[in-house]
């Protein structure tokens, strides 16, 4: 009995039935993926590589769920940022590196945090401290703490600094 001949690799190709099967498995896993809550291209293409879908269906399966609108960096940053900030008290520096994380374009950070003015900062940091610090600074041990809080949150040292006077006069 002869053993059969190894495949050469042009013999390997999928049948464009077989790649379809593999795409419609691909965008099934991302549709799980993403039904809790907003995620990256990059989040999405990680999950199914790390599924050990091949990188051709990766490509096929993510680029037909953004351009169906499944998927969409810009409206995953405008999410994220507006959720930190509002849920968490997070300035803008500790958004930026969790968008950078997260796989967002540094465009798309840029208009997404560019959008928040000097005064609008301000003013989420002020409500930072309200909730977390409660009275007034009255020495500069206080002031200090204050503007620890803000540091870690992720306020610029200019944003912070302007709050905590701020919140001192008010």
């Amino acid at each position: 009995m002869k053993k059969p001949r190894p495949k050469r690799p042009e013999q390997l190709a999928d049948t464009p039935l077989e790649h379809e099967q593999r795409v419609q498995d691909a965008l099934e896993r991302a549709f799980r993926f993403i039904a809790k809550r907003e995620r990256t291209v990059s989040q999405v293409s990680a999950r199914l590589e790390r599924d050990g879908i091949e990188s051709a269906v990766i490509a096929e399966a993510v680029g037909q769920m953004v351009t169906d609108g499944y998927i969409s960096d810009t409206r995953f940053a405008a999410l994220y940022a507006e959720d930190r900030r509002a849920i968490d008290g997070w300035g803008n520096e500790r958004i930026v590196t969790n968008l950078r994380e997260a796989g967002v374009s540094t465009e798309i950070i840029e208009a997404i945090v560019g959008s928040r003015g000097h005064d609008d900062q301000v003013g989420d940091a002020i409500r930072v401290l309200d909730q977390r610090v409660g009275t007034k600074p009255s020495d500069a041990r206080e002031r200090e703490r204050a503007l620890g809080i803000l540091a870690r949150r992720g306020y610029s040292l200019e944003i912070a600094y302007d709050a905590v006077r701020a919140y001192e006069r008010s």
